[in-house]
């Protein structure tokens, strides 16, 4: 199940999100563009115009927003791995009651689970 929403995730954010987001601004360009009739129907395009640019700047600020926080978190991850495999090759050397190394396994195992 993992792998389908991993796969699912990354077509959204790789394939569907730059589509949406190009077609919002083509959308909103040419909204834009063709703004020339008077009154009230001008400011409504003018405004739909307007609108499709901000979703479009939204929809990329969201995949930008996806792409650093997903990229920060696989470094921190790696460096957590780091420390913890340092921790636990000095537990290794050290001499300690193997009732603290029941108790640490435990508590790891029940960390987790969560």
């Amino acid at each position: 199940m993992q792998a389908k929403y991993r796969r699912r995730h990354a077509f959204f954010y790789r394939v569907a999100l730059p589509i949406f987001v190009c077609a919002n601004l083509s959308l909103g360009v040419l909204l834009l563009t063709s703004v020339q009739v008077g009154g009230w129907l001008r400011w409504m395009s003018l405004g739909s115009g307007v609108l499709c640019c901000v979703i479009a700047g939204w929809l990329s600020g969201v995949a930008w927003s996806s792409f650093h926080w997903s990229s920060a978190m696989e470094r921190q991850v790696t460096r957590w791995h780091g420390v913890v495999d340092a921790v636990f090759g000095w537990i290794e050397e050290a001499p300690i009651p193997a009732d603290a190394l029941r108790t640490l396994k435990r508590s790891l195992d029940e960390t987790l689970v969560r």
